[in-house]
């Protein structure tokens, strides 16, 4: 997650050494989310097959290679096809770490285990843009693969050592075929448990990613912030997320996890409306709006853990597939508002926020209809018994 933040304060520096537009630049971090998408897909799959630790040393591998390629882009194309193997090699450590924590862990033990991996991961958005706004203001932009390349050498070293097998093979293993990964992909579309909890946090990162990818334009851009102020103002704003975990870290043993997603959707919908109003009457106070994006992303970090401990929890089996097909979808959801976002060409806090907003309105709505076919289910069960 590193490779998208520390990035962040750079882009429009970026744009205008490599002659792009800013709408160009969103495009570095939409194929990020597109080759995350893929990787988190296949990484799934082949992490049942081949184990969790042989993956994870290829993809990290492949990242190493892509952060290289990336320090000598010349062009925008050039860069832009980079961010996307450096994103196919990366997603596979995001999957696997949660899988492993699938693994290793008991239910009760597995939303307690990703808040706290959740929050690890907050702190890169906290830290990242302010170590790479420094970086770039002394070494210049391209230095920042440089420390990607480094650190993905030392991660890859440290795993070849000591990373062990987590997988635990029941009986013949199994090669990949592609017609029954097609069928179980359609089974899963068809349960609805994976369904809530992906969708869910499918709406959750798109709400994210919509804020991430406008805001080096909305702040930098239109208030004329230095990258090292913007670096400072865009981690108090995402220190949010971080607040939201330790929230679900207090409430998980008390509050039902459908209620906790139902509750931080009317926070993020409360918070993305008031962005929305402010914008709408042209009120150009930078403070409270990400006052009001600091609360969404307090949603967004109560929804992340509870789905991804929710969306397991029926399945025994093929966990890899399962996990890579809920985080795929996520990531591709991103990668979907990154195109919008860019073929509607301009960024401002008028379109920004109406697509929050919107997106807000869809996990509200999501969890009412999961709350109306639950209650369906149970008339329909008490009827049965009663018979």
């Amino acid at each position: 997650m590193i490779a998208t933040d520390i990035y962040l304060p750079v882009i429009p520096s970026v744009g205008s050494q490599l002659g792009a537009m800013g709408v160009d630049m969103i495009y570095t971090l939409t194929a990020y989310m597109l080759g995350y998408s893929i990787s988190l897909l296949i990484a799934g799959i082949l992490a049942d097959i081949y184990g969790r630790r042989f993956i994870s040393i290829i993809g990290i591998s492949i990242f190493f290679i892509a952060s290289i390629g990336c320090f000598f882009a010349s062009t925008v194309q050039e860069l832009i096809a980079m961010r996307f193997f450096q994103a196919l090699g990366g997603g596979c450590g995001t999957l696997i770490a949660r899988i492993i924590v699938r693994d290793v862990y008991d239910q009760q033990s597995q939303v307690r285990i990703l808040s706290y991996l959740a929050a690890g991961m907050v702190f890169s958005p906290i830290f990242a843009p302010i170590i790479g706004a420094y970086i770039s203001s002394y070494f210049g932009w391209r230095s920042i693969f440089i420390i990607l390349a480094s650190l993905s050498l030392l991660v890859l070293m440290l795993m070849c050592a000591f990373m062990k097998e987590s997988l635990v093979i029941h009986g013949h293993k199994h090669s990949f075929r592609f017609r029954l990964v097609l069928a179980q992909y359609l089974d899963l579309c068809r349960h609805r448990e994976f369904v809530f909890y992906t969708l869910a946090i499918s709406f959750a990162w798109s709400i994210y990613f919509t804020f991430l990818s406008s805001s080096p334009v909305l702040i930098q851009d239109k208030y004329q912030i230095t990258p090292i102020n913007y670096s400072y103002i865009f981690s108090a704003t995402i220190s949010g997320f971080i607040f939201g975990t330790i929230f679900i870290r207090w409430k998980i043993s008390v509050i039902d996890l459908r209620q906790l997603i139902s509750v931080a959707g009317a926070i993020i919908l409360i918070s993305t409306l008031m962005m929305y109003i402010l914008a709408t009457l042209e009120i150009q106070l930078l403070q409270v709006q990400l006052l009001f994006a600091f609360f969404a992303l307090f949603g967004i970090g109560i929804i992340f853990p509870v789905a991804q401990a929710g969306v397991t929890r029926p399945f025994k089996n093929n966990i890899g597939l399962i996990s890579g097909l809920f985080y795929s979808t996520e990531m591709f959801f991103g990668a979907i508002c990154g195109y919008i976002l860019s073929c509607i060409g301009i960024t401002t806090w008028s379109v920004t926020t109406l697509a929050m907003l919107i997106i807000a309105a869809c996990i509200v709505i999501l969890s009412a209809i999961d709350k109306w076919h639950g209650k369906n289910n149970q008339i329909v069960m008490f009827e049965t018994s009663t018979k």
